[in-house]
């Protein structure tokens, strides 16, 4: 397949190909960077391709010398003392157009507007576009151009899982808080939801960004889809995201301190050394958003123990649910780092 939607990073290597060959000083390394699945192998190669029409290219696997003084790289780290210039290209998602052309050109039709909103899962990335693709022939669940079914394949929806899980726990803990939000959400409606400032949460939210399960809109963020919202809202306890729907739904009063004196928040610190051995086990696997069930099996104990401790958890620490214990884990976190 022709590579579509590159025609601007296209270009500007051109133009360093240009200098690099007329300028007989300095060397040049261009660094190609972005998140998984935004395409940084494939550019990699049409740039060595090019470099191959002028008998020039020479490449080592990740990186390609495309002349004497211009070396294009996938995301390599550089030295800061390189004898060279270091140049970075950073990739973004393709626009709507370009996605309409890459699922076209792959499937050798006309796009459905169905298949063409499900396609948002993949973020913009021409990667995990090709994938869900393939994954929706795979699974037969595409007719012509058009999905027979709005819905996830299997593989798929195992790639959002295992990407989430990937996420260091603030920023899973993050992504998941976000699914009792409708998108597009602004930052500090997620800081207040999360009870931390904006600032503390800029790393975890451009890892959520990075992982594509987050994507830009607007002024704030959102899912790249429902289907991968549900993919996050799956990963915890059914009874958590209930709770957290129900807590958090369009124009529902929200209680106050002021109009609820009983009301209260999760305390903004904990003393950790109030718990056991075992009891700081469970919790931290409670921050990595498994069940009861699944900490039992991991432990070799039983649901029924591994709900003793958790009650002895929220009593020791003040807690009343397992939302307010996540979220004492990541101010923990957050405060270790």
């Amino acid at each position: 397949m022709e590579m579509i939607g590159r025609d601007e990073e296209m270009r500007r290597f051109a133009a360093l190909l240009r200098r690099s060959r007329a300028a007989a000083g300095r060397p040049t390394v261009l660094v190609l960077d972005g998140p998984p699945g935004i395409g940084c192998r494939r550019l990699l190669r049409e740039m060595a391709t090019a470099g191959r029409d002028m008998s020039e290219a020479v490449s080592t696997g990740r990186a390609v010398q495309v002349s004497k003084n211009l070396i294009v790289a996938a995301r390599q780290h550089v030295p800061a003392d390189t004898p060279a210039e270091v140049q970075r290209m950073v990739l973004g998602p393709l626009g709507r157009a370009d996605v309409r052309r890459l699922v076209e050109a792959r499937l050798g039709t006309v796009a459905g507007e169905r298949l063409l909103d499900l396609v948002r899962v993949a973020a913009g990335r021409p990667g995990a576009v090709l994938e869900l693709v393939a994954d929706l022939r795979e699974e037969g669940l595409l007719r012509g151009g058009e999905v027979i079914a709005v819905r996830l394949p299997e593989r798929t929806r195992a790639r959002l899982a295992h990407r989430l899980a990937g996420l260091s726990p603030a920023a899973r803990h993050l992504v998941q808080v976000a699914t009792a939000l409708r998108s597009p959400f602004p930052p500090a409606r997620l800081s207040a939801l999360l009870g931390d400032g904006v600032a503390r949460l800029v790393p975890h939210i451009e890892e959520a960004l990075d992982s594509g399960l987050l994507v830009p809109a607007g002024e704030g963020f959102g899912f790249s889809h429902d289907l991968v919202r549900a993919v996050a809202e799956a990963s915890m306890p059914h009874a958590v995201a209930a709770a957290l729907r129900h807590e958090h739904r369009p124009g529902r009063p929200r209680a106050t301190a002021a109009a609820h004196p009983a009301a209260r928040q999760a305390p903004r610190t904990a003393d950790w050394s109030l718990l056991s051995e075992r009891e700081l086990e469970i919790a931290e696997l409670v921050g990595q958003a498994l069940t009861n069930r699944q900490i039992a099996t991991r432990l070799g104990r039983s649901p029924h123990t591994v709900n003793y401790h958790l009650r002895q958890i929220f009593r020791k620490l003040g807690l009343a649910s397992r939302v307010e214990l996540v979220s004492v884990l990541g101010r923990r976190e957050s405060q270790t780092a």
